[in-house]
């Protein structure tokens, strides 16, 4: 059975999960439970003791929501330039990824483009947005 959740709830996760942080969705309640996803290398464990605690007791009231893999960033990489007009542009952005390090270059090149920026934190929200809405649905 599906999860139903609000339009502003699915952005918050998303804008969480592609900044590093994991989310817990409590199935009964809708409450959304957070924290760092390298906690243990930050030093902050005793900080975030509460909601870590508060999730593993109540371990399967939780829905997880997983981050983009490698992969599957790539892929919106891809998307996005697949929607660049400009040849040379486009080739460009092709290029970029095509080479060691491909997040890198395509996240330099796009400082050139400052439209093209923004473009792409929208069009990468977006994706983001359905990827998360389709772990809730699974």
């Amino acid at each position: 059975m599906a999860i139903e959740i609000k339009p502003e709830t699915l952005k918050m996760i998303a804008e969480y999960l592609n900044s590093g942080v994991l989310c817990f969705y409590h199935k009964t309640t809708g409450e959304l439970e957070t924290y760092p996803k390298d906690l243990e290398f930050s030093g902050l464990e005793d900080e975030w003791a509460d909601v870590t605690d508060k999730i593993e007791a109540n371990r399967m009231d939780y829905l997880e929501l997983e981050p983009m893999s490698s992969f599957e960033a790539f892929k919106i990489m891809e998307g996005f330039i697949d929607n660049i007009d400009h040849v040379p542009t486009h080739n460009k952005f092709i290029d970029a990824i095509s080479r060691k390090k491909p997040f890198q270059h395509f996240n330099d090149l796009l400082h050139y483009y400052p439209d093209l920026r923004q473009q792409w934190f929208a069009y990468k929200l977006e994706r983001y947005i359905e990827f998360v809405k389709d772990q809730f649905e699974r």
